[in-house]
């Protein structure tokens, strides 16, 4: 059976609501507010470690789970067709998948 996935929560004075930490730690690290479809992965798939390099923004879930199953694929010993792919996980970068691509 799998276990749950963890995540620390904090108490967000400016909204008085409670919000997940890394959730926090990725808006302070960009400077501005998530977007509501903006996913946040754990590179080393710890749940509970929110450093700002374990941190990477995603545009919707949709990448997310493109990517969850690219590092499945890698962890069973399977080829990949574009290995390229997992390159922007791996790489100790701060911001979003998309902030080095796109235009400011």
């Amino acid at each position: 059976m799998r276990r749950r996935k963890r995540y620390i929560k904090c108490w967000d004075r400016e909204t008085g609501r409670t919000v997940l930490l890394h959730r926090k730690v990725a808006e302070t690290m960009l400077g501005r507010s998530l977007l509501p479809g903006e996913i946040v992965h754990h590179r080393d798939g710890d749940s509970l470690n929110n450093t700002w390099d374990n941190l990477l923004v995603l545009p919707n879930q949709r990448y997310h789970a493109h990517f969850e199953y690219h590092l499945r694929c890698e962890k069973r010993g399977q080829p990949l067709l574009f290995p390229e792919l997992l390159q922007v996980i791996r790489e100790d970068r701060r911001g979003t998948l998309f902030e080095g691509i796109l235009p400011g």
